[in-house]
C-alpha cells in the first residue's frame, strides 16, 4: 500500500511538471501547430479589459511568405493558436492589418479639454470631468518598400508614436495611440501611408 502510495505521488509530480513545461513552451508549440515558423515577436501587451492575460502580435513565416499573427494568452497561461491578420483591400490591398485596444492598468485620465466646448457654455464643473485614457496598438505589414521608411512628424496622427521595422522591402508599421474618450481611434493611417507614397519609400 506504501508503495503503491508513491507511484501515485511521483506520477503527480511528472504530471506536475510536464504541465509547467507545456506551459512555458506553449507559445512555441501553438505557432507550430498553427503553421508558423521563425517567428519574430514585433509587440506585446496586457488586455486588463477582458479575461486575456496577454497578448502578442508576431511576424512569421508561413506556407513560404511572412505572415503577421495575434497570438493570445488565456486560460492558465496557455498560448492560443495564432490569428491571421486581416488582409486590406483597396489603396491598401497588399497590406494585413492587426489592431488592439487596451486600458493601462494604472487607469491614467486626463482633465477636460475645453476647447471642445464653446466659451458660453463652459462652466466650474468642466474642470472636474475626467475619462480614461486608452491605448491602441495597429500594425500594418507590407513588403513594397524601395528605400528606408521615414515618416514626417506632421504626417503622425494626434497623441501617436511609430515604430518601424523593417528588412528591406518588407515592412511593419506599429501604430500607437493614445485616444481619450471615446470614438473611432484608426484614423490618421491614411495620412500616414500618403507621406510613404510621397516620400517615394513605398511603391
Amino acid at each position: 500500500m506504501r508503495q503503491k502510495g508513491k507511484l501515485i505521488l511521483v506520477a503527480c509530480v511528472v504530471l506536475a511538471m510536464a504541465g509547467v513545461l507545456l506551459r512555458i513552451h506553449s507559445d512555441t508549440w501553438a505557432m507550430a501547430l498553427g503553421g508558423y515558423h521563425n517567428a519574430v515577436t514585433i509587440e506585446e501587451g496586457v488586455d486588463y479589459t477582458s479575461g486575456v492575460a496577454r497578448w502578442r502580435v508576431i511576424l512569421a513565416e508561413k506556407e513560404g511568405a511572412k505572415r503577421l499573427a495575434l497570438m493570445e494568452q488565456g486560460f492558465l497561461g496557455f498560448w492560443g493558436l495564432p490569428a491571421p491578420a486581416r488582409q486590406l483591400d483597396g489603396a491598401y490591398q497588399d497590406l494585413e492589418h492587426i489592431g488592439c485596444q487596451t486600458v493601462p492598468p494604472c487607469s491614467p485620465f486626463y482633465g477636460y479639454d475645453y476647447t471642445s466646448v464653446a466659451d458660453s457654455d463652459r462652466t466650474e464643473s468642466h474642470k472636474y470631468i475626467q475619462q480614461h485614457i486608452m491605448r491602441s496598438d495597429w500594425f500594418y505589414h507590407g513588403s513594397n518598400a524601395v528605400m528606408t521608411l521615414a515618416v514626417p512628424e506632421e504626417a503622425l496622427p494626434k497623441d501617436a508614436a511609430l515604430q518601424i521595422y523593417q528588412a528591406g522591402p518588407e515592412y511593419v508599421l506599429h501604430l500607437v495611440m493614445y485616444p481619450k474618450g471615446s470614438g473611432s481611434f484608426d484614423g490618421g493611417f491614411a495620412t500616414l501611408y500618403q507621406a510613404l507614397l510621397d516620400n517615394g519609400c513605398i511603391q
